[in-house]
């Protein structure tokens, strides 16, 4: 079955779609994260009442509901829709049967505390008097049917039906989804700043995770015999390649001209490769050139290779000014998921949970 919402959503068209529907973009000061959103689930009814606040977990109930967020029902249905396609994995991945109950109580955790995050952040965006352009909400499902469904309305509610949701529960499983992931969008563009001084502590204390082995940048011209060339043909192909190299020629355009392989496109570039990670005969062959040079022609298995040594990079500790785009990169992620889950936590304290586990 197909993988549901793979296609990104345009936040910023929902942006000014939630402000054409006269409200005004979300701005709270901890906007939340998403979490992983949940695959298809059908949604229950809600209770007649609810009950008094009560985090406490006890027995699992009978009557199938594995928690209650205010007035939504969240079920064990629901949560072993959502590991079914975890599970053979998990299952994999699991030493003994005693590691994959335990894995497989963990994760179930994880899904109903999703769940009712989901619940609590859709209401928090409601509260704020926000809404879903109804039109914004078609045109996604449209576009979840096209992507998922080639198109195929027909397969679409067919797969609804196998699974036991109705339409109306799967386009508000969508608009919830959709609230979810504006706010995560939200959350990007308020990023904390990290700070230099920060940067440079955390450089510091994690400096040996950025050491890198010795690698070289390669690209290679690949030639073989397709229309029965004889190897002396070749040879003279190359040779000529060669000349054309030390006439100052562009290797990268010669690649894209003469080469064979499947990287001809591309100039014959090989990208970034480890030296240790390279045949041993290739190995010292590039350990003789140097950057700008070209090897010569390398016979092997019936195809003649051209190596060129596009740039070259010492083994050691990356410094920080190559890696601060990185580590800004790391340290805004840890800031907005503390602030995520401090936003969150605040969101659970003022509302009605109760777990059935």
């Amino acid at each position: 079955m197909a993988t549901f919402f793979r296609h990104s959503l345009a936040f910023t068209a929902l942006s000014l779609a939630v402000s054409a529907g006269g409200q005004i973009p979300f701005s709270d000061p901890h906007p939340a994260e998403a979490l992983p959103p949940p695959e298809m689930q059908q949604l229950a009814p809600p209770p007649a009442a609810p009950q008094p606040r009560s985090e406490a977990r006890g027995p699992q109930a009978t009557n199938g509901i594995a928690a209650v967020v205010e007035d939504r029902i969240i079920t064990f249905d629901e949560v072993r829709r959502e590991i079914a396609l975890l599970v053979p994995q998990l299952q994999r991945d699991s030493r003994n049967e005693q590691e994959f109950q335990q894995r497989l109580r963990l994760l179930e955790d994880e899904v109903i505390q999703s769940l009712v995050d989901r619940v609590l952040i859709v209401k928090h965006f409601e509260e704020k008097g926000f809404t879903i352009p109804r039109s914004y909400l078609e045109n996604e499902l449209e576009d979840l049917i096209r992507t998922d469904f080639d198109g195929d309305r027909g397969r679409f509610l067919r797969y609804l039906q196998s699974q036991g949701i109705s339409v109306r529960d799967f386009r508000e499983t969508l608009r919830e989804r959709i609230i979810v992931q504006y706010m995560r969008g939200q959350m990007q563009r308020s990023e904390s700043i990290v700070s230099p001084a920060l940067m440079e502590k955390f450089y510091e204390e994690k400096k040996h995770t950025f050491y890198q082995e010795e690698a070289i940048h390669l690209r290679i011209i690949e030639l073989s015999s397709l229309t029965n060339e004889s190897e002396d043909v070749l040879l003279q192909t190359a040779e000529k390649i060669l000349s054309e190299v030390a006439n100052n020629g562009d290797f990268k355009e010669l690649a894209k001209k003469y080469s064979q392989g499947r990287r001809r496109k591309d100039g014959g570039d090989w990208g970034w490769i480890e030296t240790n990670e390279l045949r041993e005969d290739w190995r010292e062959i590039v350990a003789e050139l140097k950057v700008g040079q070209a090897s010569k022609p390398l016979n092997t298995d019936e195809v003649i290779y051209i190596l060129y040594l596009e740039d070259y990079r010492e083994a050691g500790i990356q410094p920080i000014s190559e890696v601060r785009d990185e580590i800004e990169t790391i340290l805004a992620g840890q800031m907005a998921r503390a602030d995520q889950e401090r936003w969150l936590e605040r969101l659970r304290k003022n509302a009605y949970v109760r777990y059935y586990l």
